[in-house]
Parts: structure tokens; C-alpha cells; sequence
């Protein structure tokens, strides 16, 4: 079927809400707080609403408008994913670690749902259970072992679904069977993110739009001198929030964490208004979805069960035909069902990688960072954000396992991600040997 050109608008799905996005706040930036946030996302957000009911006064600086980038261009899918398989955390960092990191994981996605609803967030959270497709025989053994050890020796509720049964799931044979991971669910990305910044407001943040931050300074006295191109404000604790959305050279202040953290494009499509009844006749489940290949796809059913969703890594700063075109065609090679829908949604945005391929939470220089959630920010960034915060505070006994030093810095990098076309070719072929060989 010829898609339609004029029907597609190119922004979030997300953003057609009726709830405010912006705080509306016109006061003049002061020239002191006990805490700037720079980074207005979900892990700002977090880290604030922790340090303002602390009775701290708090800032949150924002390049853009509040949750303009990966906080409202997320697929909505509440997964904290761990790149690096239990097996290869063992290996690389011990046993305990991997054991800390996934039962952790499992903590970050309850603690979610019941922020959620403690907090009267009404995001149309659902805890849906999440559906990994295998993409061959031998990565369904990958996952059956993986499940095992999960739900045996880390109680994290998971189950097998045989290739003969996943039509239970989802109505396509592109798959080998699957793992179902029971505690994972989906929400609304802008509808949960208008509820923090009501929480936020409320608790007395200040969210400052369109401000700039150039640098970071020592302090003559104490704390630290951010200076934007609004002025300059003197905080005793800095956080820096950005993570995908750091900026290049241009920006001094985040020279540190660019060296340190790799953007990658992510791309997503919404389908026309399928009716509940066509949407769950090709998944039965109402399942988030994803894959084990490399070059990971990953769709689920809008929160109003009307509509699939789809994202993929994408190569393209802003989405094109060519992106819409892309990204279908992963929709039907899913679920060739769908070969006659137009799409109605399609957009970019940003995630964060590191070389450890773990979110990590640590400081340098005085300064508090939070970043590389590796795609599965819905998660981590609030996590990371309120544990930072409570780390700074000495609020807990508990110190996130996430709590490290800093990463380390690629080698002739500094922000922008050159080699990422070979990365993409490299894993590309590597999904194609796997099907070849083990399909």
C-alpha cells in the first residue's frame, strides 16, 4: 500500500495531550539557589522533587522546553533493560554485582508503578508484561537460561513462550518463541511527565526554558558558578541531567560528560487508528515487544489499545519519508498483516550509551551526574535521578549499585558519534549471520 505523505506528522504522539508540558514561571533567574538542576527531563525532575522535599530551594535549567527530548520521544515502554546479559555482567564485574544490578532492575520498575499511583500521576501506567522475540533457536536457549536463572535464583517473575504458542502473545512467525518479563509495563510518555512537573511545581522548582548553560565554575567562596546566557546563579550542589541531549563544544560545562556518553538516534512510527478490536486480534496480550537481534525493534499498543507503536535506531537527525518507509517495513515484516496501514506519527530523538553499557550515577569535580540509561530511560532516569538526590542528601543506607566512578572517556572523542554507521553495519550483519546460522 502507498503510504500517504500528508497525513504524517512528524512529532511525538505523545504531545497531542491536553495537560501543560511548560511551567508557567517568568521570574527573572536568581542569583542563588541551594541546588541547579541543568537538564529538565525525567531525571531532573527527580532528582528535584527529592531535593525540594528536603527543604532545599531548587532550579532546573533547560536548553529547550521541558521534556522536549527523550522524556516525550520515548517509546513509553517501562523496561530498565540491561544491555550486558546476566552471564556477561558475571563475567566482567562478578557475580554479586550482576545479581545487585538486575535485582535492582526489578526494584526500579516497582518503585514506578508506585510512584505512579502514590503520587496520583495519572500516566495510564499498565503493567503489561514484556514480550522478548527470539530472532533464532539458539537465542531462544539464550533467553530459557536467562529465565531460569532470573526467576530462580533473583525471584524476578519471567516465563518461556514456545515458537508453537506465541500466537498467544503476538500473531506473527517472525519469532522463535520468547521470554515474557511479568513486572515490566508501559505508560503514557507525556502524560507521566505532566504529572511530575505538576509534582515539581508544587513542591516549589523552578523550571527555567530556553536558558543555555555555558559553564561551570568553581565558586569564590563555595559551591559552584553556572553560568547560562540569562546570568549567572551560585548553587551549593550541581546536578547535570542531559544524558542524550548534552550538546557539542559549544557548551564547556559538558565537555566531561560528551567524552563519556555516546547520542544515538532512536526512531518511532504510529500507526493510523487501528480500533481495540484489530490491535488486540494481532496482540493478544497487549504486551510492550521487543527482540533479542542487535539492531533491536522494539512496538507495543498505545496506552487506548487503538494504534501500534514502533521504534527502531535510527540514522536521521530529523525523520523523512525514507525514516516512515524504514520503520514500516519493520512493522511488517513483524506482523505482515498491517501491509494496508498508513502511519500517522513519526519522530527522533535521543538515548545514551556509555562504554560500560550501564547507567551509571557518579561525580567529578563537584559535579553530580546522572546518564547512559542505554534506551531504557522510562526506567532509569527517574531512578538514577531520585537516587543521586538521596545520595546527596545521605538519605540512604543504600547507595545505588549504579554508584560508581566515572566512566571512561572514548578515545579520540568528544561528542560526536562518527563511528556510529560502521556500529550499525557491524550489527546489522551480525543479526543476518545469526538467522543464517541458527534460524
Amino acid at each position: 500500500m502507498t503510504l500517504d505523505p500528508d497525513r504524517i506528522a512528524y512529532r511525538p504522539y505523545w504531545w497531542d495531550i491536553d495537560e501543560p508540558l511548560r511551567q508557567d514561571n517568568h521570574d527573572p533567574l536568581p542569583k542563588a539557589s541551594d541546588v541547579v538542576i541543568v537538564g529538565g527531563g525525567y531525571t531532573g525532575m527527580a532528582a528535584a522533587l527529592v531535593f525540594a522535599r528536603a527543604g532545599k530551594s531548587v532550579i532546573v535549567i533547560e536548553k529547550s522546553t521541558p521534556g522536549y527530548g527523550a522524556s516525550t520521544r520515548n517509546g513509553g515502554i517501562n523496561s530498565a533493560s540491561i544491555r550486558p546479559s546476566h552471564g556477561e555482567l558475571e563475567q566482567s564485574w562478578g557475580r554479586q554485582f550482576a545479581d545487585d544490578l538486575y535485582r535492582e532492575a526489578s526494584a526500579a520498575r516497582i518503585d514506578l508503578a508506585e510512584f505512579c499511583e502514590t503520587e496520583g500521576i495519572d500516566a495510564m501506567f499498565k503493567l503489561s508484561g514484556w514480550f522478548k522475540g527470539a530472532m533464532s533457536a539458539k537465542h531462544y536457549d539464550y533467553l530459557a537460561k536467562e529465565a531460569d536463572l532470573l526467576q530462580s535464583r533473583l525471584g524476578i517473575p519471567c516465563h518461556m513462550v514456545s515458537q508453537a504458542d506465541q500466537h498467544g502473545e503476538i500473531v506473527s512467525d517472525r519469532f522463535y518463541g520468547g521470554m515474557v518479563e511479568d513486572d515490566v509495563g508501559g505508560f503514557h510518555a507525556s502524560k507521566f511527565f505532566a504529572g511530575f512537573l505538576r509534582l515539581i511545581t508544587e513542591a516549589g522548582v523552578k523550571v527555567y526554558e530556553k536558558t543555555a548553560v555555558d559553564d561551570i565554575k568553581d565558586h569564590a567562596t563555595s559551591g559552584k558558578l553556572v553560568v547560562t546566557d540569562k546570568g549567572s546563579i551560585h548553587a551549593d550542589i550541581v546536578v547535570v541531567a542531559t544524558n542524550g541531549y548534552t550538546g557539542g563544544s559549544e557548551h564547556r560545562f559538558s565537555r566531561f560528560l560528551r567524552q563519556r556518553t555516546v547520542p544515538v538516534r532512536s526512531s518511532i512510527i504510529v500507526t493510523e487508528n487501528l480500533g481495540r478490536e484489530r490491535v488486540k486480534a494481532l496482540m493478544p496480550a497487549l504486551r510492550m515487544y521487543g527482540n533479542t537481534a542487535k539492531l533491536t525493534t522494539y512496538f507495543r499498543p498505545t496506552p487506548d489499545g487503538q494504534r501500534i507503536l514502533l521504534g527502531a535506531r535510527g540514522a536521521e537527525h530529523n525523520p523523512t519519508l525514507k525514516t516512515v518507509h524504514f520503520l514500516r517495513n519493520r512493522l511488517i515484516s513483524i506482523l505482515p498483516q498491517l501491509a494496508d496501514v498508513q502511519i500517522d506519527y513519526c519522530w527522533t530523538g535521543y538515548v545514551a550509551f556509555n562504554r560500560q553499557l550501564i547507567p551509571r550515577i557518579f561525580s567529578h569535580n563537584g559535579v553530580h551526574y546522572s546518564a547512559a540509561y542505554a534506551g531504557s530511560g522510562t526506567v532509569w532516569a527517574r531512578w538514577c535521578g531520585k537516587k543521586l538526590a538521596e545520595q546527596v542528601l545521605g538519605q540512604t543506607n543504600a547507595p545505588s549499585v549504579l554508584t560508581a566512578a566515572a566512566p571512561p572517556a572514548l578515545p579520540f572523542y568528544n561528542g560526536n558519534p562518527w563511528f556510529l554507521p560502521m556500529v550499525y553495519s557491524w550489527y546489522g550483519l551480525q543479526d543476518r549471520l545469526n538467522e543464517w546460522r541458527h534460524g
